[in-house]
């Protein structure tokens, strides 16, 4: 027997999600009322929908402006290390300039180097499509097609970015890895005159900063013995790191950085900035058993570095030190040790018992460099520092691997 079918004679609406959309299904027109929810359902969803686009829209763009900035990024990164390449390439042709000059001349010219050389001739200059532009400009005026290819002109100019390029002399510092060795006390000396100055005097009497105790606590962090060093006054190399949380003790190795300094008693972040850029961790020494003293290169160093090394060349011989200063400009570096230690003597007045050690550690000449590169793409910018030494390729390295002309001692990416 069949179930009766239940009928009403109410007009339900259709529905959608529980709201009430349509003609009412028995056929009778909607009312007023449910036209406005309609109207009211519409909207709504019309608003979902435009708001569920918007939000597609505003992430599209916020990922394309990612992947812009993260491809820009790569670029200046690549950029950076086409700036250290470039300088890579300046120190060898300037090593092989040399060389060849010196080969020429049967001997007689020497090799030396100062900031006029060729590795120092980009320095500051930006390199990049604008760079290129401002040289296709002077080809034309000029008229220099007949020895320059336009076509590489051309093919520079779709260069993304620029970089920018600084070479500088390492061995125009003090090698902080030579105070602790068999003539370290010339080194530390070196060290204390750099403190001396009157400026910096001032500044570390004000913070009641003893200085051979500094001095000494440097030599005890890098040298190999664990026996403290006299101007200390401690009983053992580890006294002054005693309140250190965690413990640590003297290293007894070699300075791998600069920035390891800062483990020294009284080396704080005022010092570091004020001292750092006239010292040098580099060549850090090997187990070699030879003497890792480095030599300092008179053409490249300073004039507040050598004002402090000799006192007199600020007071007595200034003037005798501005006139060689020109006279240097004009005729160029000076290109052997006994040229070196005559004009310390005679425009420095490096003519005291302490000097007469100190003239001894000046060259002529340097394979150590530092390479600075900032490189910018779009706003993305990137700085490469690297540490490059030059060098025949021989024997000499103890593992017997170093097989190259240049080797990177140090590189770091920010």
């Amino acid at each position: 027997m069949k179930k009766p079918r239940l009928t009403s004679s109410f007009p339900w609406p259709k529905t959608f999600l529980g709201f009430p959309v349509g003609e009412p299904r028995s056929g009778e027109p909607a009312t007023a009322k449910d036209r406005g929810i309609a109207m009211i359902v519409v909207m709504f969803m019309i608003t979902l929908m435009a708001l569920f686009s918007a939000d597609m829209i505003v992430n599209s763009a916020v990922d394309a402006e990612l992947a812009i900035g993260s491809r820009n990024n790569l670029k200046a990164e690549y950029i950076a290390k086409s700036g250290a390449n470039l300088a890579t390439f300046l120190l060898m042709a300037d090593l092989a300039i040399d060389l060849g000059q010196h080969e020429a001349t049967g001997g007689k010219a020497s090799i030396s180097d100062s900031p006029t050389d060729f590795w120092g001739m980009l320095n500051g200059f930006p390199i990049g499509a604008d760079t290129m532009e401002m040289a296709g400009q002077m080809q034309e005026t000029f008229d220099l097609s007949k020895i320059s290819d336009s076509a590489v002109l051309d093919s520079l100019k779709q260069f993304d970015g620029h970089f920018t390029l600084n070479v500088a002399d390492e061995s125009s510092k003090l090698n902080i890895n030579s105070m602790p060795d068999n003539t370290g006390n010339v080194y530390s000396n070196m060290f204390k005159a750099m403190m001396s100055c009157p400026a910096e005097k001032d500044y570390l009497d004000k913070k009641k900063v003893n200085v051979p105790e500094l001095v000494a606590y440097i030599r005890d962090w890098a040298d190999k013995d664990e026996r403290p060093n006299d101007e200390s006054a401690k009983s053992s190399e580890d006294d002054v790191y005693a309140d250190r949380v965690p413990k640590i003790k003297a290293k007894n190795a070699p300075f791998d950085s600069l920035d390891e300094l800062r483990m020294i008693p009284g080396w704080d972040v005022d010092m570091h900035a004020i001292f750092s850029p006239l010292l040098t961790v580099y060549p850090i020494p090997v187990g070699t058993g030879k003497n890792t003293r480095t030599l300092i290169n008179f053409n490249t160093a300073s004039r507040e570095f050598l004002g402090c090394l000799f006192p007199k060349s600020t007071t007595d011989c200034a003037e005798k030190a501005m006139e060689y200063r020109i006279k240097s400009d004009k005729d160029g570096p000076l290109s052997g040790q006994p040229e070196i230690q005559q004009t310390l003597k005679e425009s420095f007045c490096a003519d005291s018992p302490e000097s007469e050690e100190i003239i001894n550690r000046f060259t002529y000449r340097s394979d150590l460099y530092r390479v600075k590169v900032q490189a910018e793409v779009f706003g993305q910018s990137k700085t490469l520092e690297v540490v490059l030494q030059r060098k025949l390729p021989g024997d000499d390295d103890v593992k017997n691997q170093y097989k190259a002309a240049y080797r990177y001692l140090y590189w770091k990416m920010l």
